[in-house]
C-alpha cells in the first residue's frame, strides 16, 4: 500500500489527466485481451507506480464508463470550510465593532437652527 502523501502527490500532479487517459487505454486493451480483465500487475507492467495505480485506477474506470473523472484540485469540504471561516470572521468583526461602540459615549448631535434665508422674488 503506498503512502497517502505519494497518492496525494500523484493526484495533484499537473499531468494527472494524461496518466488517467493512458491507464484507461491500458485497461481497455487488457479487457479485450486474452485474460479478459486488467489487474494491478498489468498496470505495473505498463509502467505505472503503486501510488499512480492507487490514485488513477478509479478515475480511469470512470472514464471507461463515460463518467466524469473525479480528479479535483481541492480536497472534499474545502469550500464549506472556507465559507465557515468567512462566517467566523464576520461574527468576530461584528463583536469587535460592538465592543468598540460600547466603550464610546454617545451624545446626540447638536443642531442649531438659524433664521431662514430670505428668498428674493
Amino acid at each position: 500500500m503506498p503512502s497517502p502523501s505519494l497518492v496525494h502527490a500523484a493526484r495533484r500532479a499537473p499531468d494527472a489527466p494524461r496518466h488517467v487517459f493512458r491507464m484507461a487505454r491500458v485497461m481497455s486493451e487488457r479487457r479485450n485481451g486474452p485474460e479478459g480483465a486488467c489487474t494491478a500487475v498489468h498496470l505495473f507492467q505498463a509502467g505505472f507506480t503503486e501510488a499512480q495505480v492507487a490514485a488513477y485506477r478509479d478515475p480511469a474506470r470512470a472514464l471507461l464508463q463515460g463518467l466524469p473523472l473525479g480528479l479535483t484540485t481541492e480536497p472534499p469540504g474545502r469550500r464549506e470550510a472556507e465559507a465557515a471561516v468567512e462566517t467566523i470572521r464576520e461574527i468576530r468583526f461584528a463583536r469587535a465593532a460592538e465592543r468598540f461602540l460600547a466603550g464610546r459615549t454617545w451624545a446626540p448631535p447638536l443642531v442649531q437652527e438659524t433664521g431662514a434665508p430670505e428668498v428674493a422674488s
